[in-house]
């Protein structure tokens, strides 16, 4: 599997938890989901945006290799 197309399974699969975990703030909305959204949602969230950052550079640097080893 290649750095670009695991970047797009990830960013789609944070798009997705993103948009049910809004569904379940819907109907859900107590101090058990505020602790779990500040303990476990948001600092997810962060994790995933630096990867899709790091493998943007991956990509970006895989990219520069091929060129100059090519």
């Amino acid at each position: 599997m290649s750095v670009a197309s695991s970047r797009l399974r990830l960013q789609l699969l944070h798009q997705e938890l993103l948009q049910r975990w809004g569904r379940v703030c819907e109907t859900w909305d107590d101090p058990v989901r505020r602790a779990l959204q500040e303990k476990q949602i948001e600092p997810l969230d962060g994790r995933i945006r630096a990867a899709l950052a790091a493998m943007d550079k991956m990509r970006d640097t895989i990219a520069v290799v091929r060129r100059e080893c090519g």
